[in-house]
């Protein structure tokens, strides 16, 4: 079965890399003969690493830091658990939808209601964290070996690896979607972890670990002959044969093949993991990054994962000689951050992600490759193990070139970056109207994020920190509708689907974005206008049903803070029905025909959220939970019934027990000018923004216009200033 697949692999042919730019394919072939090392790292760069471990200083200590971690690993018993590791989704509590605590190897607890867990599969996510440490103290040893030439690194990396030859088949094959032993495993399993994504990243470790000790003479022939044939082909057979295609599973996959190829020597494994026509690395590249740069799942935490595997990908092939620099989407995954970043320096939380920065260290082999000054703005500033690997010289700022925070449109991505700067600092905002993600995507079409006073306020929740896929909570409140900041229809999560932007403008006044969509609730046509103030957000939005029925429209946004309090509302002793609803705490209810208004508390600072009068509106305020269930985020939902509603609001952010600005808001629909919103503020001034989708020509306040948003501010004098048009 293996020598015919990997003849058919011969066959692998480039259908269409017409996205590819003008990367021309290399042909795949290997070096002859085999250098030594050939996927950990180059004979130049281990040659880096020996002289830093020879030198005195900063370099040295990093390098012997390494050699430290070895001798550490040699005072650990080599044991192996007697069984494969499974997901840490298994590691929660059911009731309680939150991470257990570990007491011991096979006792598990729930810090909230204190039920202990015990045997299979909570045992067995402990049983992954010993397979991970008995890999983490193999990669020590073997690159503690390749630098001293000390045999009992290498003897420490042969044991390990030979035991999990003896071992790997014997191991029962299992999936991450098994709760107890009986269930059915899925082709996605593995032996000595869950997933074969989890068994392919796995192989960075272990093939960089063997490639560094091969050539020590502590291996028989049978010990090369049991790892090459029993351990790593026995896990490219196993990762083959699940076929992720579009996925970062797939990437990982390929990256598997690329280690085991160049370790092995075996050139159509190589081939396979760039040249699947419906599956290799050229494949991903052209369906898998989005205009731009960015991944499609649509997430910074799943971008940067997967920007992993593709460097490990291009890295092994570089070291192999094969140029895959040159493909245009590489750069771009690189690049596409950098104008992500919010007020704060952190990344917007979108997707199943949590809170992350650019991480730095993936930048490192991309600056050696490219020498752009602006990585060298996210490079670490002192030097570090993969900075000595490659020979960087340059750590100082004045090197480097800084990210600009400025507005801009992402439309391929399907997001508008909003950023202003004002006597309140820097303020970020995002529109998203992207194209559906896929199983970490959200439904989260036309929410926003926002962030002022140098931290995040508008939230996006992202995923749990305990990674609870598996639980409730993941698919009713982190991946649904009700815990993003946008409008709710009929108290159900939207259908997978993508937005549209109408128009997006920027100046050092004003910065504006406008998107639709009539795919996340059929039959409903939702359009959404953000504008973005140095001192104020104004959200407006406009909900229109064509199947002549009367809905639901909640008005969502959630803000960090510790406290939300409004006078329209006071202790609700009924909880509202709907998807997600039970998971908001604390709630208090009312009905208003008035201006709404809510204030949060952000440490010393708060914010002040305002929404137009309506009548009969109904407000729900609470909180929903955050980084887990214990994480209270406050929350104001705005809900207004009928064919269609309107809502606009305006989110201004107060330091410390400064005055708000804001004295009302105002949404009129007006069958010639489109729709006028009016924010009035406490100096006497007004803005008013005229909003025409259908940008038809109209007069607003004297001036004649037929842009989709005419912005004016009227001083106390009476006169208009045109912001934008």
């Amino acid at each position: 079965m293996l020598i015919a697949s990997i003849f058919a692999l011969e066959g692998f042919v480039i259908l269409n890399c017409s996205t590819l730019g003008s990367f021309n394919p290399p042909e795949i072939k290997l070096p002859d003969p085999q250098p030594w090392p050939s996927v950990a790292c180059s004979e130049i760069e281990l040659e880096r690493l020996h002289n830093a471990y020879k030198s005195n200083g900063i370099e040295h200590e990093i390098i012997a830091k390494r050699i430290q971690q070895a001798d550490q690993a040699l005072k650990n018993d080599l044991e192996f658990p007697p069984e494969g590791g499974q997901h840490n989704q298994w590691y929660q509590c059911d009731k309680c939808q939150i991470a257990l605590k570990t007491v011991d190897d096979t006792h598990h607890i729930c810090p909230k209601c204190n039920t202990v867990y015990s045997g299979y599969p909570y045992d067995n996510v402990i049983y992954s964290r010993k397979h991970s440490r008995l890999t983490n103290d193999m990669y020590a040893c073997a690159w503690a070996y390749a630098i001293t030439n000390e045999t009992k690194y290498a003897q420490r990396v042969r044991d390990t690896l030979v035991g999990y030859a003896e071992r790997y088949m014997s191991y029962p094959y299992h999936s991450a979607n098994m709760g107890k032993k009986t269930d059915k495993p899925s082709a996605s399993g593995g032996h000595v972890f869950e997933q074969t994504l989890n068994e392919a990243s796995w192989m960075h470790q272990v093939c960089t670990a063997y490639d560094l000790v091969r050539k020590s003479d502590v291996f028989s022939e049978s010990d090369h002959r049991a790892i090459s044939d029993d351990l790593l082909m026995k896990v490219y057979e196993n990762i083959a044969k699940h076929k992720a295609g579009k996925s970062n599973w797939q990437t990982y996959h390929n990256s598997a093949f690329m280690y085991i190829g160049g370790v092995l020597n075996k050139v159509e494994l190589i081939r396979q993991a760039l040249e699947d026509k419906e599956n290799g690395f050229y494949f991903q590249m052209n369906v898998s990054v989005l205009p731009g740069g960015m991944w499609y799942e649509n997430s910074w935490g799943y971008h940067f994962y997967t920007l992993g595997a593709v460097q490990q990908i291009i890295e092994t092939a570089r070291r192999l000689g094969i140029d895959l620099y040159s493909i245009p989407q590489v750069k771009e995954m690189y690049m596409v951050a950098m104008d992500y970043q919010m007020a704060d320096g952190t990344l917007p939380r979108f997707g199943d992600s949590t809170t992350m920065r650019i991480p730095g260290w993936a930048y490192e082999s991309a600056y050696h490759k490219w020498k752009d000054p602006l990585f060298l703005s996210v490079l670490p500033q002192s030097p570090t193990w993969d900075s000595i690997l490659y020979g960087r010289k340059e750590f100082k700022k004045d090197s480097a070139k800084e990210i600009e925070f400025k507005s801009m449109l992402k439309e391929g991505a399907g997001y508008a970056i909003l950023q202003s700067n004002g006597e309140k600092g820097r303020s970020s905002a995002v529109l998203v109207f992207s194209p559906f993600g896929g199983f970490h995507g959200h439904f989260d079409k036309l929410s926003f994020v926002y962030y002022a006073m140098n931290k995040e306020l508008g939230y996006d929740p992202g995923r749990a920190v305990s990674q609870a896929y598996r639980l409730p909570i993941h698919r009713d409140w982190y991946r649904a509708t009700i815990s993003h900041n946008t409008v709710l229809v009929d108290r159900k999560s939207q259908g997978e689907s993508d937005g549209t932007n109408e128009f997006f403008f920027t100046n050092s006044e004003i910065s504006y974005a406008s998107a639709y969509t009539d795919k996340a609730y059929p039959g409903i046509l939702h359009r959404r206008l953000l504008i973005l103030r140095p001192s104020f957000l104004v959200v407006a939005d406009v909900l229109k049903a064509n199947d002549d029925k009367d809905h639901i429209f909640d008005w969502m946004y959630h803000n960090l803070g510790e406290e939300i309090s409004s006078s329209a509302v006071k202790k609700s002793d009924k909880a509202i029905e709907g998807q997600g609803f039970e998971y908001i705490s604390d709630q208090k209810t009312g009905i208003s025909n008035d201006l709404i208004r809510a204030t949060i508390m952000t440490g010393k600072d708060r914010v002040e959220v305002i929404v137009n009068a309506e009548e009969n509106s109904a407000i729900l305020t609470g909180f929903g939970a955050g980084e887990s269930i214990l994480h209270k985020v406050p929350l104001i939902f705005v809900t207004r019934n009928g064919k269609e509603a309107r809502f606009s609001a305006v989110i201004e952010p107060v330091i410390v027990d400064n005055d708000s600005q804001i004295e009302n808001i105002s949404f009129v629909d007006n069958e010639t000018d489109g729709y006028l919103i009016t924010v009035q503020l406490k100096d006497g001034s007004e803005e008013i923004y005229a909003y025409d989708p259908e940008k038809r020509s109209r007069l607003v306040k004297g001036i004649k216009t037929n842009s989709g948003l005419l912005c004016l501010r009227r001083e106390r004098s009476g006169d208009y200033a045109i912001l934008s048009d």
